[in-house]
């Protein structure tokens, strides 16, 4: 009764906005309900509080979408731009795959070892602004309102028990694992106080003594005992429910909803059947160049034992954590020079490389973060160097291209510099394009200085091949009854330097990991048709930026994009 009333209203006060007005209201509405996303991308107005997770604040937010969708159907298309058309449809399609998704959103996901619920408290500290004294009264707002949130979360999570809806007892284990070892952490050492131990120059000495006291202060007698509470929670009350199957499938409507993840991740139709067979495909075909190339370098063994030479190399290994971060940032200083060989529009690069935290770093995949759109804040490659001296050389050149330039920082900063997109299309994110790009700009490594050695060709054929790999394992766990360890003997055979953690984040978010092959892929695909239509009139630079140039867009969208540029640059 209180979402049909919230619906109502809402839809009535919508009824009179321009397309304009609309797309800014609804950007609006979901930055004040999400304030750490409005953080993340330079609003600081909410800083000092939390998202709320009550079950009034989560209806309210659902009837907000329900609403916006609804009037997206109710705009005379006809009056509007070609770009307003183009945001109407990526608006209403996101509205629908949140929707389709919400359960696993509300439920699933927020108990995972990547974005949990409890890697997002920290995320939140991680650059949050600490230039002024009013920036540390609203961290330490949020230190405070800690117990609050993880109050609320429980709340959800007793939904979810109540609904069957829970993640399998492996994955329960890697996020206990990472709560205890926050607890263990203290205000000297934790990610949390980071800015309470280096103030600006420009806070007092006595503003410093005391935000760092009453920091000390919340952390002990706010944050600890909140985190204590999750972590005995999650042992005595969510262990024991832990589902038994790791498929999503074997979940209530588990079929109905790995099907709405894959349509919100991959943004395709696509079947677990479809994909599937794909990725098997994709392998074999892979492999075949993987074998022609150690043919080409004389080397008569298999690609297993070519993968083992490598790694016996020790001009391949790394001593120590610094070593790895000096090895990668200077591949990313090769790559800047050679960019204008392929993009015509380069944003401004502030970003940096570094190691992912100990807390997190067994069970975290390497990742990117855009720069603040102000520049306020650095973008980040954070770098997964655990145990480095079990980690190679040969494939660190694919992976700075992936995370960094013209990977994700790249792409990022560019979307949110778009000065003729409105702010619901610079930061509306898919994680089909976004993986699906970073995946694409893999293959660029010899236009851009790099994969002069053909182990490093070799380590680019590797990275596309282990995300061929994810095809085949995610589907097989979640769709066709795959034991962890058929998916652990399927990956230790075809991608056997990646670190079978791999697995336990495919068990904990399901079909993100179809997201990278399946985006890369409709991309190249783009690009063979365009240079198969345009022949001498393709150029690499414009195809990039028509890819860029709208943001991130569901692969759909972007399809028709790219063909309407190949329909007007052959007239031409």
């Amino acid at each position: 009764m209180q979402r049909t009333l919230i619906l109502l209203a809402l839809s009535t006060a919508l009824q009179a906005q321009t397309a304009s007005d609309f797309f800014k209201s609804t950007w609006e509405e979901r930055l004040r309900d999400e304030p750490e996303f409005a953080a993340r991308l330079g609003r600081h107005e909410f800083d000092g509080v939390w998202t709320d997770y009550s079950k009034a604040a989560r209806d309210q937010r659902k009837a907000h979408l329900e609403a916006r969708l609804a009037q997206t159907a109710k705009f005379n298309t006809a009056t509007l731009t070609p770009q307003e058309k183009l945001t109407l449809r990526l608006l209403a399609y996101d509205l629908q795959v949140r929707l389709g998704a919400w359960d696993a959103s509300e439920h699933l996901i927020p108990v995972g070892q990547l974005f949990g619920l409890h890697t997002a408290i920290y995320q939140a500290f991680d650059g949050a602004p600490a230039r002024t004294v009013a920036d540390y009264e609203n961290q330490l707002k949020r230190l405070r309102a800690v117990p609050t949130v993880i109050d609320q979360r429980l709340l959800v999570l007793d939904e979810s028990l109540a609904e069957g809806l829970t993640q399998p007892k492996v994955v329960v284990d890697r996020v206990m694992a990472q709560i205890a070892d926050q607890i263990k952490q203290t205000p000297d050492n934790s990610a949390l106080l980071e800015a309470f131990r280096h103030f600006p120059a420009s806070i007092p000495a006595a503003d410093q003594q005391r935000l760092k006291a009453q920091a000390t202060d919340a952390y002990q007698t706010a944050f600890l005992p909140a985190w204590k509470k999750l972590y005995a929670y999650m042992e005595t009350k969510y262990l024991p429910r832990a589902r038994p199957s790791i498929a999503v499938t074997s979940l209530p409507q588990g079929r109905e909803t790995y099907q709405a993840l894959i349509r919100s991740l991959t943004t395709t139709n696509m079947t677990p059947d479809e994909i599937h067979a794909l990725g098997l495909a994709e392998v074999k075909r892979l492999e075949g160049e993987m074998q022609a190339l150690l043919k080409e370098v004389g080397f008569t063994g298999t690609i297993s034992e070519y993968e083992r030479k490598l790694e016996a190399d020790p001009d391949q290994r790394f001593h120590s954590k610094d070593e790895m971060l000096a090895y990668c940032r200077n591949i990313a200083k090769i790559i800047e020079p050679q960019l204008p060989n392929q993009f015509s529009r380069i944003p401004p690069l502030l970003y940096g490389i570094r190691a992912i935290p100990p807390d997190r770093e067994a069970a975290t995949a390497s990742n990117a973060q855009a720069p603040a759109p102000d520049f306020s804040r650095p973008g980040w490659f954070n770098l997964n160097a655990y145990q480095p001296d079990k980690q190679v050389k040969y494939d660190k050149e694919s992976l700075v291209l992936h995370e960094a330039v013209p990977g994700h920082i790249f792409q990022g900063t560019l979307a949110q510099g778009m000065q003729d997109l409105p702010e619901l299309r610079k930061f509306y994110s898919n994680s089909a394009y976004g993986e699906g790009w970073a995946l694409y700009v893999e293959s660029l490594g010899s236009e851009l200085g790099l994969y002069r050695e053909p182990s490093s060709r070799f380590g680019q054929l590797a990275s596309e091949r282990f995300r061929a790999v994810r095809l085949v394992v995610d589907t097989g766990m979640h769709a066709f009854g795959w034991s962890r360890e058929r998916a652990l003997g399927y990956f230790s055979t075809h991608a056997p330097s990646i670190s079978t953690a791999e697995i336990d984040r495919y068990i904990s978010w399901p079909a993100q990991a179809l997201s990278y092959k399946l985006g890369q892929l409709k991309i190249r695909q783009l690009r063979t048709l365009a240079e198969q239509k345009l022949g001498p009139k393709f150029d690499v630079r414009e195809f990039h930026d028509v890819v860029l140039r709208d943001g991130r867009l569901p692969l759909e969208l972007l399809d028709e994009q790219v063909q309407e540029y190949i329909r007007q640059a052959a007239a031409r």
